[in-house]
């Protein structure tokens, strides 16, 4: 008998999820699933909804329609407080680190809300993680180069112990070195167990970092499954590198 692959109990479930700003809806009954220790894709081009899609995940956005599931529980009706509470972070697009502030300051803002002795902890960790940090912390963080940036902004998203981290554009504005960095740090991170769902358009990145995807279009879900049956589908890698629909 060949041996197969197990199957993945999903940390995170979207079903049927629906945004709208006033009468314009940005994304249309998406469904996915997340699981532990692995990285999931989403991908489309510009416009196409990957962010809304996000955004929507955590309640950032308003939901029209759609449930959310995280851990087996509903968790529609939370608020983003509770999500990121329950273990959901996001890192958004672009970092969104303040430059004036120290890097330490920044990392802090990702255990806002929990006591000192939680931060402190939470601080140690995450510079067992990121050495180079521990030495650099006084320092502004507009100092630092994007790749360090990028590096800082993901650990102030594990800084809240999430089981769950969104990504938006990890790779944006990176350097080619920086961004093969950034795919080492989220590979090791994803082999510690946490799920990762990640939009991003560096193809390379995503080769390397995603067992599935799926390709958004104008709104909707209109391809999913692995990656490299994803990439090999002319009509999809159109889409996807933004020739197309």
């Amino acid at each position: 008998m060949p041996e197969t692959s197990p199957v993945l109990k999903p940390v995170l479930e979207v079903s049927g999820l629906t945004v709208a700003f006033g009468a314009t809806t940005a994304v249309r009954e998406v469904s996915l699933t997340a699981a532990a220790g692995t990285v999931t894709g989403i991908l489309g081009a510009n416009g196409a909804g990957k962010t809304t899609t996000l955004l929507g995940v955590l309640g950032l956005v308003p939901r029209r329609a759609g449930t959310v599931a995280f851990d087996g529980r509903d968790v529609t009706a939370l608020e983003t407080g509770a999500l990121v509470r329950a273990g959901i972070a996001l890192c958004p697009e672009n970092r969104r680190l303040f430059p004036s502030m120290s890097i330490e300051d920044n990392l802090l803002l990702g255990a806002y809300g929990h006591g000192r002795k939680v931060r402190r902890a939470r601080l140690d960790r995450t510079y067992e993680r990121f050495a180079w940090l521990r030495d650099r912390a006084a320092e502004p963080a507009g100092r630092l180069s994007g790749g360090q940036q990028q590096a800082v902004a993901i650990a102030r998203a594990l800084m809240s112990e999430p089981r769950l981290v969104l990504l938006d554009e990890p790779s944006s504005g990176l350097s080619p070195v920086a961004v093969d960095e950034i795919g080492e740090l989220l590979a090791g991170i994803a082999a510690d167990g946490t799920a990762m769902l990640l939009v991003e358009q560096n193809v390379k990145l995503v080769q390397r970092l995603c067992s599935t995807a799926y390709v958004l279009s104008h709104g909707r879900v209109t391809a999913s499954g692995p990656v490299a049956d994803l990439l090999r589908d002319d009509a999809v890698s159109d889409a996807y590198l933004g020739k197309a629909g």
